[in-house]
Parts: C-alpha cells; sequence; structure tokens
C-alpha cells in the first residue's frame, strides 16, 4: 500500500531548469521518543514525523526536491489522532499512524512552491 500526499496540480519546482510536476510527500517516518532523562528539560514524550516532498514520483525521472519535518508534544498527536481516526481510510494499526502523519503533515503545511494546505490530498 501508497501512502501519500498529492498536489491537485503541478507546479515548478526548479527555477533555473522551469521543471515541472505534480508532487508528492510520502512518509519516511514517524518515531515515538522518550525524552526521559534527556538534557534539554523540554517534553518528556514527543512524536516526529518527517515526509520526502518527490517530484515526478513513481515515474523513471523522480527526484527527492525537499522534506518536511514536525516534532509534536505527545498529549497534541494523541488529540490531532483521536480526532482524525473517524475519517480514517484504513484499520490496521501502522496505517493509522501512517495516515495520522499524512493528515498531520497536511494540515500544518506551511505553503510550498505555491501550494496551500488545501492544495494536497491524501492517498492510500
Amino acid at each position: 500500500m501508497s501512502h501519500k500526499l498529492v498536489s491537485n496540480k503541478a507546479v515548478v519546482y526548479n527555477a533555473q531548469t522551469q521543471a515541472s510536476s505534480v508532487l508528492t510527500i510520502t512518509p519516511q517516518a514517524t518515531s515515538f521518543n522518550d525524552n526521559e532523562g534527556g538534557y534539554n528539560g523540554g517534553n518528556t514524550h514527543t512524536v516526529s514525523i518527517n515526509g520526502i516532498v518527490w517530484a515526478n514520483y513513481g515515474l523513471i525521472g523522480q527526484v527527492q526536491i525537499d522534506r518536511v519535518n514536525y516534532t509534536i508534544d505527545s498529549t497534541a498527536w494523541d488529540a490531532f489522532s483521536a480526532s482524525a481516526s473517524e475519517a480514517f481510510q484504513t484499520t490496521s494499526s501502522y496505517d493509522n499512524v501512517v495516515e495520522t502523519a499524512l493528515e498531520y503533515i497536511q494540515a500544518n503545511l506551511t505553503p510550498i512552491y505555491g501550494l496551500s494546505a488545501a492544495s494536497w490530498s491524501v492517498e492510500m
């Protein structure tokens, strides 16, 4: 199963060459971190979400053009996950974590390459 966010239109991703593509964000990793005893004294439990932005995804010329990274408090993750769970397209726990990560990326994505958060859709 391929989990991804896909842009609703092609955009120029390389100003020098004027290369354009529909963009795709794939989840690279979602990590649940126990920071108890850490030196930073911050939140003891966090969730790190990492994704890769691709141009020409799935084609011979696919290229990684960017990354998106978020670190959030576990309480915020739990609340977001609970609110997103009603619309899950999948039923396995693994797929639910990945889908929650994609939904979080979409909801918190600052405009990139001229695409707002509303310009992306989750595909499972």
